[in-house]
C-alpha cells in the first residue's frame, strides 16, 4: 500500500494518449444465402422499417463474395475493369457504414459486419482498416453493454408481470443477461481470427493459451484495442472468467509478465481490477446478517468458478510503477476503492481517498482539495461506488453520514444521472434494515441469553424464562429502524425531480409496503398509487410520438408510462388482497371502480377478483367461526365463574 501511495505522487503528470477499441465472436459461423437474407431482414433488439432493409440488403449484395475477388485477381482480360468496379465499391460500402454509424444505427451495422466478415473478411478488412474496425467494434460493445442494462433495468417490471400473472416464468426466462448482441461480436471476432467455415471457436479449449492456435487462421492478429474491447465485452455481461482469459492472452502476446505494463491502456488498468480484484459492486454477492439470511449472487451461472480465480493475471505491484499513475483515471481510483470495500478493509480504504482526495475519516477536508478541473475531481458516479463500499459491510447510517461529509468538501460534482446513485442508496437501505421473524428470533435468544430449550417463539412464549415482553419490544424496534430508513430514503425519491423514475425503487418500495411494516396500510398504497399516477402524467408519449422512435440518430425514449401501469397494476391487487384479507369485501367494487387505471384495467381486475372471491369469502367465514368460538369459549368461562360463585 505504500508502494501504491508512493506511486500515486505523479498524479498530476500528463496523460498520454490511447487509441484503443475492439471486436468478437461466436461458434455459429457458416451462413448460407437463405440465412443472410433472412438475417438481414430481422432483428429482436429493433425493427428495421421496409426502406432500411431495403437499403441494407442492397448494400450486402454490393459486398464481393471471397470467391468473386479472386476471379478479379485471376481474370487478366477483365483486371482493369473489375478493380474500377471494386474501388467503386468499396466506397459505397465505405459510405454507408459511415451512414449507419452517425445515424447510431448499430444494430444494422453490427448485422452488415457479422455477414461481410463470414463472407469475406479479407475485403472487410482492406476496405475499412483494422483501427477502423477495431473503432467500430467498440461502439457496438458499448450497445451490448446497454443492452445489458436495459435488461436489468426492465428485470422489476418482468417480476411484476409474473406475480400478476401468477406465473414462475419470471425466474426462468430472465435469469440469464440478453446475449443476442454479444453473440454477434463474438461471431465477428471470430470470422478475424479463422475461417467463417471451419468451425473453429475463439473460446475452445485447444485455444485456451494460444488464440491463434489453428489451422484455419486468417493472419490477421488481434491488437491492444481489440484486447481492451474484449475485456469490456466479456466483463459487461459478467463473464468475468473469460474477461480474466483475454487479459491474460493480452499479457502473453505484449511484453509477457514483466513488459505488458507498457502496452496497457487506462481502461485495461481499471477492468484488471474489476475482473480480478472485486473492483466492480455489482459483481458482488449480497449477504444477509445476524437478523436475515439470503443469498444474491449476480455472478450465478455466469462464471466458471473452477477456471476462475481472483488475482491470477493481476497484483497490486503491477501498477505501483511511477510511469503509469499519470494515465490512471478516476474510474481506476474508483474500482480500487471498491475493491478495500469489498474486503471490508475501510481504514485502509479512508487513507487512499485521504491521500488522493484530502479528505479523512471524519468527513473533513485535512488536505489539498482537488480543482474542480482535475481529472480526478470526483462525480456522482465515484460517490455511488463509494457509499455503497462503505454500506456493504452493513455501515448503511456511517456511510450516509460520510459520503454528506465528502460532498460538502467537494460541492461542484455533477450530479449526472442521480436516478443510479440512489438506487444504490435504497438498495442498502433494504439489504441494511432487512430481517426475518425466524432470525431475529433465533438472535434475540443469543442475545438475551436465553438458556431454555425452546427452539420457535411457540415453545419461548410459555417458558416463564422467556422475556415475550422484551422480545417484542426487539421486533418493533427493528419494525420501525426499517420504516424510518426507508420511509426518508423514499421521501427524497418523491420530492426530488432532477431523479428519473427508477423501475427499481418503485417496483421494491412496493415489495415493502407488501411487507406490511407500515402501520397505516391502507393509505400508504393509495399515496403509492397517487405517486405512480402523477409519474405516468409526467412521462406519458403515445406510440407515434417521435421520441419513442427508434433510428433517427438518438436513443428512444423508455417506455416509462407503461413500466407504471405494470407497477400500477400490482399496486391495486395488492391493495385488493389486503382488503380481501380483512373482511372489507364489500368496499372491492368501489376500489375498481374509482382507481383502475382504465377501462381496460377494471375489466381485467373484476376478472382478477373473481377467481379469487372464493378464496377471500373462505377465509371470511374462517374468521367468522373463530370469532364465535372465542365468544364461546369467553362465555362458558364466565358462567363457570357464576356457578363457582352459586
Amino acid at each position: 500500500m505504500q508502494s501504491v501511495l508512493r506511486a500515486n505522487k505523479h498524479v498530476a503528470g500528463r496523460i498520454r494518449t490511447y487509441s484503443s477499441i475492439a471486436i468478437s465472436a461466436n461458434d455459429e459461423i457458416a451462413y448460407s444465402n437463405d440465412t443472410i437474407k433472412s438475417n438481414t431482414t430481422s432483428t429482436s433488439t429493433s425493427k428495421v422499417d421496409q426502406k432500411q432493409a431495403s437499403q441494407i440488403q442492397h448494400l450486402l449484395q454490393s459486398i464481393p463474395s471471397s470467391r468473386l475477388a479472386q476471379s478479379y485477381k485471376t481474370t487478366a482480360l477483365y483486371i482493369t475493369a473489375s478493380q474500377a468496379v471494386e474501388v467503386e465499391k468499396n466506397d459505397q460500402i465505405r459510405r454507408e457504414l459511415i451512414k449507419l454509424r452517425e445515424q447510431r444505427d448499430y444494430i444494422s451495422l453490427v448485422k452488415i459486419m457479422e455477414i461481410w466478415s463470414a463472407s469475406n473478411i479479407g475485403n472487410m478488412v482492406e476496405v475499412l482498416g483494422r483501427e477502423t474496425i477495431t473503432e467500430y467494434m467498440s461502439e457496438m460493445i458499448e450497445l451490448g453493454h446497454l443492452s445489458v442494462v436495459k435488461h436489468y433495468d426492465v428485470c422489476p417490471i418482468l417480476k411484476s408481470l409474473a406475480i400478476q400473472n401468477d406465473t414462475g416464468s419470471y425466474l426462468k426466462n430472465h435469469k440469464f443477461t440478453p446475449m443476442e448482441m454479444i453473440t454477434k461480436l463474438r461471431k465477428i471476432y471470430n470470422n478475424l481470427l479463422y475461417d467463417s467455415k471451419s468451425g473453429d471457436f475463439m473460446y475452445d479449449f485447444e485455444r485456451r493459451k494460444d488464440i491463434y492456435n489453428s489451422k484455419a487462421a486468417t493472419g490477421h492478429k488481434l491488437n491492444v484495442g481489440d484486447f481492451e474491447n474484449l475485456m469490456q465485452m466479456e466483463l459487461g455481461h459478467y463473464k468475468l472468467d473469460l474477461a480474466s482469459r483475454w487479459f491474460k492472452l493480452f499479457r502473453q502476446y505484449f511484453g509477457g509478465d514483466k513488459g505488458f505494463g507498457k502496452y496497457m491502456t487506462p481502461k485495461m488498468w481499471t477492468m484488471a481490477l474489476q475482473t480480478e480484484a472485486h473492483g466492480q459492486n455489482s459483481h458482488w454477492e449480497a449477504k444477509g446478517s445476524n437478523l436475515a439470511t439470503y443469498k444474491i449472487n449476480p455472478l450465478a451461472g455466469r462464471v466458471k468458478s473452477r477456471r476462475f480465480k481472483r488475482f491470477e493475471n493481476v497484483k497490486f505491484t503491477d501498477f505501483q510503477q511511477d510511469s503509469i499513475w499519470p494515465d490512471l483515471t478516476l474510474h481506476f481510483h474508483s474500482a480500487l476503492i471498491q475493491h478495500f470495500g469489498y474486503k471490508g478493509d475501510l481504514d485502509q480504504m479512508k487513507r487512499y481517498i485521504e491521500f488522493i482526495w484530502g479528505v479523512d475519516a471524519s468527513g473533513k477536508l485535512v488536505g489539498k482539495k482537488l480543482d474542480v478541473n482535475d481529472r480526478l475531481y470526483p462525480d456522482l458516479n465515484f460517490l455511488k461506488n463509494l457509499f455503497y463500499a462503505l454500506a456493504y459491510h452493513g455501515e448503511f447510517f456511517a456511510a450516509i453520514k460520510y459520503v454528506n461529509d465528502f460532498k460538502a468538501v467537494y460541492e461542484s460534482i455533477k450530479e449526472r444521472n442521480r436516478k443510479t446513485f440512489w438506487e444504490k442508496v435504497f438498495k442498502s437501505a433494504h439489504h441494511s434494515t432487512t430481517y426475518s421473524m425466524d432470525a431475529a428470533f433465533q438472535y434475540f435468544l443469543k442475545e438475551s441469553k436465553y438458556s431454555g430449550k425452546c427452539s420457535t417463539l411457540a415453545e419461548a412464549q410459555n417458558d416463564p424464562n422467556f422475556d415475550y415482553e422484551g422480545y417484542l419490544q426487539f421486533i418493533d424496534k427493528l419494525k420501525k429502524e426499517r420504516r424510518d430508513v426507508i420511509g426518508h430514503v423514499w421521501a427524497i425519491v418523491l420530492n426530488d425531480d432532477e431523479i428519473v423514475f427508477s423501475n427499481y425503487i418503485y417496483k421494491r418500495y412496493l415489495s415493502y409496503l407488501k411487507g406490511g411494516y407500515e402501520d397505516e396500510a391502507e393509505q400508504s398504497y393509495y399515496n403509492y398509487m397517487t405517486s405512480l399516477l402523477k409519474q405516468y402524467q409526467r412521462h406519458h408519449t403515445g406510440p407515434n410520438s417521435f421520441t419513442r422512435k427508434a433510428g433517427q440518430g438518438f436513443e428512444p425514449a423508455p417506455n416509462y408510462d407503461d413500466n407504471i401501469r405494470v407497477l400500477y397494476g400490482e399496486a391495486i391487487r395488492s391493495l385488493i388482497s389486503y382488503k380481501g384479507k380483512n373482511k372489507l369485501l364489500g368496499q372491492l367494487e368501489p376500489l375498481i371502480e374509482e382507481w383502475a387505471f382504465d377501462e381496460e384495467m377494471k375489466e381485467e381486475l373484476a376478472e382478477w377478483v373473481g377467481k379469487r372471491m372464493p378464496y377471500f369469502r373462505k377465509d371470511l367465514e374462517t374468521k367468522r367461526l373463530h370469532y364465535m368460538l372465542k365468544l364461546r369459549e369467553e362465555d362458558n368461562e364466565k358462567s363457570e365463574q357464576f356457578l363457582s360463585l352459586l
